[in-house]
Formats: structure tokens, C-alpha cells, sequence
């Protein structure tokens, strides 16, 4: 199989593209703190410099397919469709067909759903279009509307992990989520 082009999803209030270095300024202007303590391996304070060498990893990683980042667009009322988050599948293993998934979303735009139909449209990208079978997510156990957003989507708890974090200069909980292709039949 060959992946050349960047794929586009459309929902119904969101769309997911390829990220552009023309988002880097917002992408930093959205990484507050509320933001980055929950994501692992996240710099905090966030600057344009990351911003910009993660837009360009994302890139590279699509090109070797290890990971495919999109820019989450929310249809807003004036039919604007501006980036509010981002959402990816990374580690992706084409052989033992799994990939883990991540995300945020700019915290003006939190409580909207935006979160819950991402998720659903890359969980059904990854089964559907990459013939995946199993995807993970990563959630910190105090991050309550994470774990509402994992498991509306029909991801169930397998696990949990005790690691360092960085942002936060301790040991958290995380805890393991999961969903099979065949939960989805």
C-alpha cells in the first residue's frame, strides 16, 4: 500500500487536514499549561520554535508512515473552519496492525464535541482505510473528559501505567485504553 497523499476526513462540525507551519502560531498560543500537563513529552512553556519542529516532524513522519498527525477544523457558526487541536495515530505497525492515539484541543473549544467526532473519524480512518486492528490511547487517570472522550468512542481500560512526566516533574498515572476492529462490527 502507498500513502502519498495526505489524507482529508470530513465530519459533520469537523474536519481533519495535513498541518501546515501556518498553524504553528496558534498551536502555541493554545499549549497553556492546562493543555500540556496532560500530554506526555510535551515542552511547557511551549514555543513557536516547537511548534514549528513538530509540524515538520509530523511531515517526515507521514513520508515513512510511522505517524500521521491531521489539524483538527471546527465548523463554526459563520462556516469558518478554524484549527482548534490536533489529533494523530503514532507508532503506526503496519504488520501487527496497531498504532496508538493522541490528542487536544485548544481550551476555548473544549465541551463542544470536538474531541468525540475527531476521535471517531480517525478511529474509523485507522480500521477502515489502514486495515488496522487494534488502536491505544494513553489518558492521565485525572483527566476526566479525556476518558469520557476514549470510551464514548467505544475504547475500554486495559491497563495502567505509573511513569515520570516531565511537565509536571512526577510520577503519574496513566491509564491504558483500547478498541479493536472487531468491537467496532
Amino acid at each position: 500500500m502507498a500513502y502519498r497523499d495526505f489524507p482529508k476526513l470530513n465530519g459533520s462540525f469537523i474536519n481533519l487536514r495535513e498541518l501546515s507551519v501556518n498553524d504553528a502560531k496558534l498551536i502555541t498560543s493554545f499549549m497553556n499549561y492546562k493543555i500540556a500537563k496532560n500530554l506526555y513529552d510535551v515542552p511547557y512553556p511551549y514555543t513557536m520554535k516547537n511548534a514549528v519542529d513538530f509540524i515538520r516532524s509530523s511531515h517526515s513522519d507521514f513520508n515513512s508512515f510511522n505517524a500521521i498527525h491531521f489539524a483538527i477544523e471546527y465548523k463554526s457558526v459563520n462556516d469558518s473552519l478554524p484549527f482548534v487541536g490536533v489529533i494523530g495515530l503514532k507508532g503506526i505497525d503496519l504488520v501487527n496492525r496497531k498504532a496508538s492515539l493522541g490528542y487536544w484541543i485548544g481550551e476555548e473549544y473544549w465541551d463542544k464535541g470536538i474531541a468525540t467526532a475527531a476521535v471517531q473519524l480517525v478511529i474509523s480512518y485507522a480500521f477502515s482505510e489502514l486495515e488496522l486492528e487494534e488502536i491505544y490511547a494513553y489518558v492521565l487517570l485525572e483527566n476526566k473528559p479525556s476518558i469520557r472522550v476514549l470510551e464514548k468512542n467505544g475504547m475500554n481500560q486495559i491497563g495502567e501505567i505509573n511513569e515520570y512526566h516531565s511537565v509536571s516533574g512526577m510520577y503519574r498515572t496513566s491509564l491504558k485504553y483500547m478498541i479493536r476492529g472487531s468491537d467496532k462490527n
